[in-house]
């Protein structure tokens, strides 16, 4: 049997198995075999995009980081879902790319579609019918979309012996695949942009397309840290600049980095710097 078959063969087990939706692609990046039928909820938001569709990009630039790191790739796109791509290395060549997805790594939201909707200015007569299409994508919890991007490399490396014809176990290159970091690199950039405005985790989370308390549970354990204690940490770190680049008064510094009165302000700036605005000024 042909590499090729036996590979259809494994994608086909391997779907049956895991339910996760899959498609074989060519190197350039025409779909040789799919696993499953088309997602509604996809087609509905390329073809409301029109010329603005996101999918075809985002779908190539996976491919190419997936070739980068020899090793799958997991990421988001702006459509709220998840997807991992694997590449399939034969004389280490790059011949094929397998993607699996779409996920969702919650229920469905309506602030999902509505954050679609606002960013790419689509008609709101869509937003019942897509929230309605977004519930028939299959849901998996992160951790388990990380093992099972690392089951289908597995497969594959020991289908074209990847990794055996070079000697290793893994790729030198092999990183556990951040299924939260896209997620939490969009959320950071938020927050780095908006934290001088009223901002609370659930706004931070709807932006990203997950609930609050998962959302929250994956930003403390990819950064080390909680939302609350990241927001007040980068108002502190603008104070700072501020407090030495400018002469603006206490005041108002408090108010452009995001504090609501300047007492309140004072207190956390002394808690996280060991002195308060004003002698934190005097030795800058």
């Amino acid at each position: 049997m042909e590499l090729l078959d036996r590979l259809k063969e494994q994608l086909f087990y391997y779907h049956n198995a895991t339910d996760i939706p899959l498609e074989l692609r060519d190197a350039d990046g025409e779909v040789i075999q799919s696993f499953v039928g088309e997602f509604r909820y996809c087609a509905m938001v390329q073809e409301a995009c029109g010329d603005r569709s996101f999918c075809v990009r985002m779908h190539d630039e996976g491919a190419g980081l997936s070739d980068e790191l020899g090793d799958g790739y997991v990421f988001s796109c702006p459509a709220g879902l998840v997807h991992f791509i694997v590449p399939v290395r034969i004389s280490g060549i790059v011949r094929y790319h397998i993607m699996a997805g779409p996920l969702a790594m919650d229920y469905p939201d309506i602030s999902v579609v509505d954050s679609v909707i606002k960013g790419y200015e689509l008609p709101m007569d869509i937003r019942q019918r897509l929230y309605a299409a977004l519930n028939s994508i299959p849901i998996v919890e992160p951790m388990r979309i990380q093992h099972l991007c690392r089951l289908l490399f597995s497969l594959v490396d020991n289908l074209t012996g990847y990794t055996t014809e070079k000697g290793n176990g893994l790729p030198d290159s092999y990183k556990e695949p951040p299924v939260a970091i896209p997620i939490v690199q969009k959320a950071v950039a938020y927050i780095d942009t908006h934290y001088n405005e009223t901002l609370r985790l659930e706004h931070v989370a709807a932006y990203v397309g997950l609930n609050p308390s998962y959302f929250s549970t994956i930003f403390k354990r990819e950064l080390k840290i909680n939302f609350s204690n990241y927001l007040t940490q980068k108002r502190i770190e603008e104070a700072c600049e501020l407090l030495l680049r400018s002469n603006h008064s206490l005041s108002d510094i408090a108010f452009e980095v995001g504090f609501e009165n300047q007492s309140y302000f004072s207190q956390i700036f002394k808690e996280h710097t060991g002195m308060s605005p004003k002698e934190y000024r005097k030795k800058g």
